[in-house]
């Protein structure tokens, strides 16, 4: 098992434990590859329906180049005034890139003290450099967006995955629900969309652009 088939199944444990969730992947979606003749990026995703929040996905990918990517969606459909919490890692041999990127679209953008208790405990992490994006400006300051040493502590990683989590499933747990706080998801789906988003470019060669669409639609950011 890779590392990040480690990290993929512990985050999976932490935030689907003590709740009545069930799998709920499109058959389409589970295993697929790009290029279907000849395959260099090999994906394999599982989506969770979790009660009292929504929706959780992971999506796993290995290339032949030695890049493994990792990512978790988790989209509060059911109301919970949390932000959308997406987490990106990208492992090569030179490179150990974790994006946790919280995007607070709720109305009131209330303090969210445990996921900034996270963000003080990693924040002298050296921070990864991006290329300019416009999301980037949309991201909660308490998210982090980090270039972990290589021949550094192997277990750093799967830490900062697991204190993410579980802080988020509390401040999930403890939050108020409001229904009308999906105006505000649905609003920024759209942009992630339309004007791009992490995974635009792989998911535009996989799908083409109206099939990229319905992926982030359907696993990515559901609405159920």
């Amino acid at each position: 098992m890779t590392e990040l088939m480690k990290i993929r199944d512990g985050a999976t444990r932490l935030f689907t434990s003590g709740q009545i969730s069930a799998e709920i992947t499109p058959e389409k979606y589970r295993r697929f590859t790009y290029p279907r003749l000849i395959p260099m990026m090999d994906f394999e995703v599982k989506q969770y329906r979790v009660n009292g929040f929504g929706g959780f996905m992971t999506m796993l990918t290995d290339t032949v180049f030695g890049m493994q990517l990792l990512t978790c969606a988790f989209m509060p459909y059911d109301g919970a005034k949390v932000p959308f919490l997406l987490i990106d890692i990208m492992l090569m041999k030179n490179k150990r890139i974790v994006f946790t990127e919280y995007y607070d679209t709720t109305s009131e953008k209330a303090e969210q003290p445990l996921l900034k208790k996270v963000y003080d405990k990693y924040k002298s992490l050296e921070d990864y450099h991006e290329k300019p994006a416009w999301y980037i400006r949309e991201r909660a300051e308490y998210s982090l967006i980090k270039s972990l040493d290589p021949a550094g502590d192997r277990h750093e990683l799967s830490r900062l995955v697991a204190d993410s989590v579980r802080a988020y499933k509390k401040s999930a747990a403890e939050a108020d629900k409001d229904i009308n706080e999906l105006e505000g998801l649905i609003a920024f789906r759209e942009r992630m969309i339309k004007e791009g988003n992490p995974s635009s470019a792989t998911l535009k060669k996989v799908f083409g652009e109206k099939g990229a669409a319905d992926f982030f639609k359907n696993c990515v950011m559901p609405l159920g």
